[in-house]
Formats: structure tokens, C-alpha cells, sequence
């Protein structure tokens, strides 16, 4: 093998090593969320909750996220015709949600400006305007996992590493009224224009989540007390049909 054919070999390895390093770490957003024990909805493009409490965790790749940067989860709800009307609450991390008095209708971040959406916020894609409410939260160095697509790996939850940060939220939504969904952005912010706020850096919609709220199914030992229950009132009135004859 001739020196320039072995030169011609190392270049080209090099460059479809660089190139499956840069394929890799484009595969995997610099913001992204997941639900452990989720499933990917194609339908929705969003990882779907298998129940109404679940555990949500927030990524955002190490290089490319700042610790000192405060980020935003939107959780919004689906499935309201018109404004107004109470609809329950949830609770996140043992604080509580009510929906919808505790929440801001249009398309986050609402700032000043515009009550609609504007150039520089979330897009709409279907979901907005709704009712949202913003969670600010920062990463923190302590929290990391490795890296993984949540598209392709739904539901896995922190894995071994320090290629991502993450921040976990533990929601139950059996509180709201069944039928509606909730669905969670995740961006950070930035001022600009005065007071306008517009998004800065955002998690892609294939990359979002969202759980609909169902209604809780009895527990066997539900349905036995139930049948308990129709027994003595048979008895029962079996016992007074008696007395009165």
C-alpha cells in the first residue's frame, strides 16, 4: 500500500468519524423533555403518560444549557372550547394547579406586548392559545444523565452519565376533569423590544409531552366493598319484606 493511498484512508475514516460525531450530536436536541414510562405518540409527536401521576423530566444538553439561565416548563391544557370555567386542578411536586384560575390564557411567554402570539414566541403548533401556567426552574450541575434521544427512547427516564442535565417534576392530574389533556413545553427566555418577552431557545414539538387525564378505574378491592354493600341491603330489606307479612 503506497503512502498516499494510506494518507487517502486516514482522511477519509477521519472524516466519517467527524461526521457521525456531528450526526450524533445533532440527533439530540439542546432542550428536550420525558415522561418515565412514557410512550412516543406519533399522532401528537409528544411522549404520552401512561396514568394521571407521572414523573416529567426536563433535558438540556451539557455545553449547550447554562446552570444560571432560568428555564420555563409550560403546562397547558387541552381540550376547553371557550375561556372561563373551573375544570379542577393538578398538582406539581405537591403544589397545586387550579384550572383554570391559576393559569394565564394565550401563547407563552404572555408578556405585555401582545396577547396573542408574536414573532419571538412560542409557536403556536396547534396547541395555543390555551391556558398555560409557567414553572421557571434552573438546572442544576448535581442532576445529570446520559444522553439519549426522547423521541426514539421514550420513557426511560435519567440513564448513566453527565452528557445531559435534567430537572424532574412529579405531576398527578386525577384532579382535573377527565377528557382534557395536558401538554408541556419546555424553552427559556429572553427579553427584548422593552418589555416583550420571546423565546430563546426551545425544545422541539417532536420533543414535547403530554398526558390526557382519565378516570381513575375502581381497584378490585373497590368493587368487593361494592358488592358487599348490595348484599346488606339486600339482607336488609329481605328482613323488613319478612316483618311486614
Amino acid at each position: 500500500m503506497t503512502s498516499t493511498l494510506r494518507t487517502s484512508l486516514k482522511r477519509t475514516a477521519l472524516s466519517l468519524s467527524l461526521a457521525w460525531m456531528t450526526a450524533s450530536a445533532w440527533a439530540v436536541p439542546a432542550l428536550q423533555l420525558d415522561i418515565q414510562g412514557g410512550t412516543y405518540d406519533g399522532s401528537t409527536q409528544s411522549i404520552l403518560a401512561s396514568s394521571n401521576s407521572f414523573s416529567l423530566y426536563a433535558y438540556g444538553l451539557v455545553g449547550t444549557a447554562s446552570l444560571t439561565d432560568t428555564y420555563y416548563l409550560s403546562v397547558a391544557l387541552l381540550g376547553i372550547a371557550q375561556p372561563g370555567g373551573n375544570y379542577g386542578s393538578l398538582t406539581v411536586n405537591g403544589n397545586t394547579i387550579n384550572a383554570t384560575s391559576d393559569m394565564l390564557y394565550g401563547t407563552p411567554p404572555l408578556d405585555s406586548i401582545a396577547a396573542e402570539w408574536d414573532p419571538g414566541d412560542l409557536s403556536p403548533h396547534g396547541i395555543f392559545p390555551a391556558y398555560f401556567k409557567e414553572l421557571g426552574f434552573k438546572f442544576s450541575a448535581a442532576d445529570k444523565s446520559g444522553q439519549y434521544n426522547t423521541q426514539d427512547d421514550a420513557g426511560s427516564g435519567p440513564t448513566p452519565g453527565t452528557a445531559m442535565y435534567y430537572k424532574r417534576f412529579d405531576f398527578d392530574v386525577s384532579g382535573l376533569t377527565p377528557g382534557l389533556s395536558v401538554h408541556f413545553d419546555l424553552y427559556n427566555e429572553k427579553f427584548s423590544k422593552g418589555l416583550e418577552l420571546d423565546v430563546n431557545k426551545f425544545a422541539p414539538f417532536s420533543h414535547d409531552a403530554e398526558a390526557h387525564v382519565t378516570t381513575p378505574v375502581p381497584e378490585p378491592e373497590t368493587y368487593a366493598m361494592l358488592l358487599v354493600g348490595l348484599g346488606l341491603m339486600g339482607l336488609v330489606a329481605r328482613r323488613r319484606m319478612g316483618r311486614a307479612s
